[in-house]
């Protein structure tokens, strides 16, 4: 088969905070359908909303039985307030195995407050990585600032961590993989493993190898295979209700 033409891809990791929950087997579908598959997605990081500590198991598997139909394979994170940065929480994170912890920034007063000197302790064994986000739409002046005073506070006490957002339904990069530990499970080929790939049409000009800026706008997808299914073909996606899998991480930032 001649694929001179076409430009091979791992499946794309997409990092999507608010997976829908629900029994709409429908819109659900359509969901996956539109959002990740035609994408190219073949892998969906997500997170479960901690309002209290005592929620934390009960929060977690709601999330974790939300996505148990979920065709693509999954990794769940936490996403909370800055005052529930707490021992008790971080040990339930690693217990668990939650890889990654989103933190409000919003109100950047209460991030000030967190006592990283406790929780660095925790995060020797299973060093999580904590990413910023924000609840609201705060000016550009106010959030540079925010995400200032949190690339400080993180370098200096030597915490895992991503510096900014993590873009929603777009692929993570090589770093934000490494980072949360997904990579090499994921976004990587791996000889001997499942046949998972994308095939795009190369852009007139270039060759069979992936260009370093690769953008999945600027590409046309033709095929997505996964596990050895056929996820996408000819501009038809294919929806299988269960197919996907937790991924678990048995250590975040292993291949840094």
């Amino acid at each position: 088969m001649d694929v001179s033409s076409f430009m091979m891809t791992p499946g794309h990791v997409m990092c999507d905070l608010e997976v829908p929950e629900g029994t709409d087997f429908l819109s659900i579908k359509n969901y996956y359908l539109d959002e990740f598959i035609h994408e190219g997605c073949t892998t969906v990081l997500t997170a479960f909303t901690l309002g209290y500590e005592y929620e934390f198991l009960a929060k977690w598997n709601e999330r974790k039985t939300s996505l148990l139909n979920s065709p693509l394979d999954y990794t769940i994170g936490l996403k909370t307030s800055a005052n529930l940065i707490t021992p008790t929480v971080i040990r339930s994170c690693k217990r668990h195995k939650v890889p990654v912890v989103w933190i409000d920034i919003d109100e950047i007063d209460l991030f000030k407050e967190i006592r990283w000197g406790w929780i660095k302790g925790f995060l020797y064994d299973y060093p999580i990585t904590f990413v910023p986000f924000f609840t609201t739409n705060i000016d550009i002046k106010t959030k540079m600032k925010h995400l200032k005073i949190w690339q400080n506070t993180m370098e200096n006490e030597k915490i895992p961590h991503l510096s900014n957002e993590i873009p929603q339904k777009e692929p993570l990069r090589l770093k934000e993989l490494k980072k949360i530990g997904i990579y090499p499970l994921r976004g990587n080929f791996l000889v001997g493993g499942e046949i998972s790939y994308n095939l795009y049409m190369n852009i007139e000009g270039e060759t069979g190898a992936e260009p370093s800026a690769f953008k999945t706008d600027q590409h046309v997808l033709k095929c997505t295979m996964n596990k050895g299914k056929c996820f996408y073909l000819n501009n038809r996606g294919y929806y299988y209700p269960g197919a996907g899998e937790e991924l678990v991480i048995q250590t975040p930032g292993y291949f840094i």
